[in-house]
């Protein structure tokens, strides 16, 4: 069930939220925690066990943790690990056997690749199931946490299937101190419909056209249309996960649970550094907090530095998916991450034109680039293109139609903080609210329309 379909719209979300209204306190969780397992079921099916399962993985660990004080690191690694090998067995074993399989036969050894199932948001639960764990760990003074208040954290349907990555020491206190009122639903509900919006009118009408651009031959694609394939992904990217990241925020909120940010305008950064920081934030602060930092951060010197950066983006390639062009998006970030910070005193471009120029023509193409094509040889096929040049602008042209185009414009003006600074300037005026208010209705009318001619339409991310 996609946020953006006509059954979340029309059918579950109205009787949730109405049903969780009339509901006394004492009963929402439990109506909360059942409504976001029928959520989880309702496109996964049997697999809700497998997330049952995740949950009761951290569930004792923290008994146990509480139980065995002496023996807390222990018990965390191992139910850490054992969250992280369920994620493992489901998302890899493809990849592996299809892997092993050529070379085990050259021995006579024949071996038929797995096909799992890969369960939706696996990644996303298994990672909050982890830092309910090590956070718990850390710090194991904290109250007991019940099954149910476990259960919640990691199902809760907002961003059980995408994130953002909630944090346990985050959420679990939101829990007993929950403001459900009618302020929190407006701010819920509005970027709830920007984000519906970003997701149906702009991501949805760019994805054709970035689709009809790699499905063809790399023999047929001229230089400007190699250079505009990783961009329009991009946006097209950017809007569909920042838009789902908005209707997460915006349905947490109307349930009184405030869940951080994703997105702090990436397409402005002035480098790959400072674009990582923008672009999913809580899966980079996630891998900080969880990976880097224990690895030494950049506490054992330069060398050390370099090495764990590497590390932490050659796995966060990997979390993206189980295939080569997913090891290579890492090692194409930890590349640029690695000369940004050899070089970080000769070229400190900071806010100047030329460290946008670099981070949108140089930077981002490639980080799309690796991201979006099937294998590293195919990157090179599109990189060769884009540094040898050949051909006109005729091919680019003829992919877009005046609505693409429209859309696209549109699309360009909201991928800078340019409406965030018009809120904060006018923001207060009496005609600047009632402006926005019809801009909401404008919206959500134009996204529910497109919405209900459009039955199954995942998110990009739900793949991951």
């Amino acid at each position: 069930m996609v946020f953006s379909s006509p059954v979340f719209l029309f059918v579950f979300l109205p009787f949730v939220w109405f049903v969780h209204a009339l509901l006394p306190e004492r009963a929402r969780k439990p109506f909360l925690l059942l409504a976001s397992l029928g959520f989880y079921m309702y496109g996964e099916g049997i697999f809700v066990l497998l997330m049952l399962m995740t949950i009761l993985t951290a569930h004792c660990s923290v008994i146990f943790m509480r139980k065995f004080k002496c023996h807390r690191s222990k018990i965390a690694l191992g139910s850490s690990l054992l969250a992280i090998l369920i994620l493992v067995i489901f998302k890899y074993s493809n990849f592996f056997t299809a892997q092993i399989a050529p070379l085990l036969a050259r021995f006579s050894i024949n071996i038929t690749p797995t096909q799992f199932h890969l369960p939706l948001g696996i990644s996303f639960f298994t990672f909050q199931a982890v830092s309910c764990i090590i956070d718990f760990y850390r710090k194991p003074d904290r109250k007991y946490l019940s099954f149910l208040d476990t259960a919640l954290y990691i199902s809760f349907f907002p961003q059980l299937v995408a994130g953002p990555i909630v944090r346990y020491d985050t959420f679990i206190p939101q829990l007993k101190y929950r403001a459900v009122h009618y302020a929190a639903f407006l701010y819920g509900l509005k970027r709830f419909i920007y984000g519906l919006a970003k997701k149906v009118l702009i991501s949805n009408n760019l994805a054709p056209v970035v689709d009809k651009i790699y499905s063809l031959d790399t023999s047929a694609i001229d230089t400007f249309t190699a250079w505009a394939a990783p961009l329009l992904f991009g946006i097209q990217l950017y809007f569909d996960f920042s838009g789902y990241s908005d209707m997460a925020i915006g349905l947490a909120r109307m349930f009184g649970i405030r869940i951080p940010e994703n997105f702090n305008y990436p397409f402005a950064a002035t480098s790959m550094t400072n674009f990582w920081r923008r672009w999913h934030i809580s899966l980079s602060t996630w891998f900080r907090d969880y990976l880097y930092i224990p690895l030494g951060g950049s506490r054992k010197g330069e060398f050390r530095t370099i090495v764990n950066v590497w590390i932490v983006f050659l796995i966060c390639g990997l979390w993206h998916g189980a295939a080569w062009n997913f090891i290579f998006f890492g090692v194409v970030i930890s590349i640029f991450m690695t000369c940004e910070r050899f070089y970080r005193k000769k070229c400190s471009f900071r806010s100047s034109a030329l460290a946008h120029v670099y981070t949108l023509f140089v930077v981002i193409p490639l980080f799309f680039a690796s991201f979006r094509t099937n294998s590293p040889a195919h990157f090179f096929s599109f990189l060769s293109i884009m540094l040898v040049p050949r051909g006109s602008l005729t091919q680019l042209v003829q992919l877009f139609d005046a609505k693409t185009a429209a859309v696209l414009v549109a699309g360009t003006i909201f991928l800078f903080p340019v409406y965030g600074h018009v809120c904060k300037k006018f923001g207060k005026s009496v005609a600047f609210k009632y402006m926005e208010a019809l801009l909401l209705a404008v919206l959500f009318a134009f996204a529910l329309t497109s919405s209900s001619m459009v039955f199954s339409d995942p998110f990009v991310y739900f793949r991951f």
